[in-house]
């Protein structure tokens, strides 16, 4: 990590003032003040849709403010670019990620601060570099590979460590733990620690409760583009700031969901592939959610893709409502009523240039109902349209609106459209809330819930502790490759999954 950024301790780094920005009539953020001071963590709270985006756009440079007045170092910006922002000591770890997919590690890391000796590229240097500051962030990553061969996770770090090399200051970070392991995570939350010590001024945002509590001094919370409350965090409760968030309170973040397992639905036993899945066995009844649990990188969601045919099985037999299943591909599954929801939803599940309508019925084109005489029956495919985003609360409700356009809480709500817009019986969602507000969750719980009072078998994949505790029936724990836990419902504790998570058993008896 860089040094200090030589700013007094409570002194105001950059703050914008009655900011606002419209698009036509639509006030994407109006008159919201927002201020971030060195050596501490101002947590930014609010629903997908709120404005956050939007103000890291004006704190960053790349958005114009339409009203309001914007400071960084004590001087006013009118207009900011965004190498203006990052000359000035603003660095921003956002989710889309500005990684170039064809360079290496060393050589994204070095991107815009390149080193140089003789007049050519001292690689060797800029290798070091970020050796160092992987030892600082207690990251291990190969120096020499593409980017484009990382998981999401592994990109995650390294725009950590791209944004902690740039010139101090400010960092503002935008779920950063959302795709990070346990230990991953506690790494970053140390490093912001001495961050803070070293006078950074840190903007964090995020949905867990857990989080905010533990790194945040005071908390600025957006709904619908305007600012609804400004807090020190000692002086508020969570069920306040979640009421100014979502604008209702809310006596039980998770429903209580009925456990009325029938028939086998999926039994998965001694599946192995390609050395990240070793020995993984576990069953699924219809009518119950079954949780998986885990370090990143523990082989869960290579036993998702493994079932659904995105991975090769090398060993071991999956077996679909009592029928042995050799060679599983996404047709075969999805014909045998299984669909899979990837936890990449961007990459993977959505044609994010098409609009909304298009992305819904994608499965349902060629099915009984929506075609006659070889021609496509529109209204019957608007009306389902229409009633899943009422269902969904999809906002806004515009069926012709593109896909990229929306937030991500509504993109994960399309990609749950697309999966109810026919009959399923069986459900694999992998890492489902990642990156979602509070309301976004809310609603995806209790289409859970009702999707297992319709019968439907649910596997649930979440690297997300409160998640797994509170809404699985079962849950399994993965840790290198293999299933190492079993757990009944109460045995399902955050103690005793991060204990074999980690490979430990857990203290004291289970029940």
């Amino acid at each position: 990590m860089s040094g200090s950024p030589d700013r007094v301790e409570g002194e105001a780094f950059a703050s914008l003032s009655g900011a606002s920005k419209f698009y036509g009539s639509y006030a994407a953020l109006k008159d919201v003040s927002l201020t971030l001071r060195c050596g501490e963590v101002h947590m930014l709270l609010g629903e997908n849709g709120a404005g956050k985006s939007t103000l890291v756009s004006l704190l960053t440079g790349s958005n114009m403010m339409d009203a309001g007045e914007r400071m960084v170092r004590g001087k006013p910006c009118a207009t900011l670019t965004p190498l203006e922002a990052r000359e000035a000591g603003i660095n921003a770890v956002l989710q889309d990620f500005a990684l170039a997919p064809t360079l290496t590690v060393a050589e994204n890391y070095a991107l815009g601060r390149e080193r140089t000796r003789s007049g050519f590229l001292d690689k060797s240097a800029m290798r070091n570099d970020v050796l160092d500051a992987m030892r600082t962030l207690g990251v291990q990553l190969d120096p020499d590979v593409r980017v484009d061969t990382l998981t999401r996770a592994e990109q995650q770090l390294l725009e950590i460590l791209r944004a902690l090399g740039g010139k101090p200051g400010a960092l503002i970070l935008d779920e950063p733990t959302a795709t990070l392991s346990h230990d991953e995570s506690e790494h970053l939350f140390s490093a912001i620690a001495a961050l803070k010590q070293d006078g950074w001024a840190i903007l964090y945002i995020s949905h867990r409760m857990e989080e905010i509590r533990r790194l945040g001094d005071v908390v600025t919370i957006l709904r619908d583009g305007r600012q609804t409350g400004f807090h020190r965090l000692a002086d508020v409760t969570n069920d306040q700031m979640i009421a100014e968030m979502v604008g209702r309170e809310m006596s039980s973040f998770y429903p209580d969901i009925a456990h009325a397992p029938a028939g086998m639905a999926l039994e998965v036993r001694g599946l192995s592939s390609g050395g990240k899945l070793k020995d993984a066995s576990i069953t699924v009844r219809f009518g119950e959610i079954v949780g998986l649990g885990g370090l990143v990188g523990c082989g869960k969601a290579e036993l998702a893709r493994v079932v659904f045919g995105l991975m090769p099985i090398d060993g071991g037999e999956i077996l679909v409502e009592g029928q042995s299943v050799t060679a599983p591909t996404p047709k075969s599954m999805l014909n045998r009523g299984l669909i899979y929801l990837p936890q990449d939803r961007r990459g993977e599940a959505l044609a994010l240039n098409r609009s909304i309508a298009d992305n819904v019925v994608l499965e349902v084109l060629g099915a009984p109902g929506s075609t006659r005489c070889g021609f496509v029956q529109t209204g019957v495919l608007s009306a389902l349209v229409s009633d899943l985003l009422a269902r969904l609360k999809v906002q806004p409700a515009e069926p012709q609106k593109k896909v990229q356009e929306l937030s991500g809480g509504n993109q994960q709500k399309v990609v749950l459209g697309r999966a109810l817009s026919r009959s399923r019986k069986i459900y694999i969602f992998d890492e489902p809330t990642a990156g979602i507000d509070v309301g976004a969750r809310l609603d995806f719980y209790h289409q859970l819930q009702q999707l297992c009072r319709d019968g439907a078998a649910i596997l649930l994949v979440s690297s997300d502790l409160q998640e797994l505790v509170h809404l699985s029936h079962r849950a399994y724990v993965m840790h290198e490759g293999v299933c190492v836990a079993d757990l009944g419902r109460k045995n399902i504790t955050e103690d005793v999954v991060v204990a074999y998570a980690f490979g430990e058993k857990p203290k004291g008896p289970l029940q």
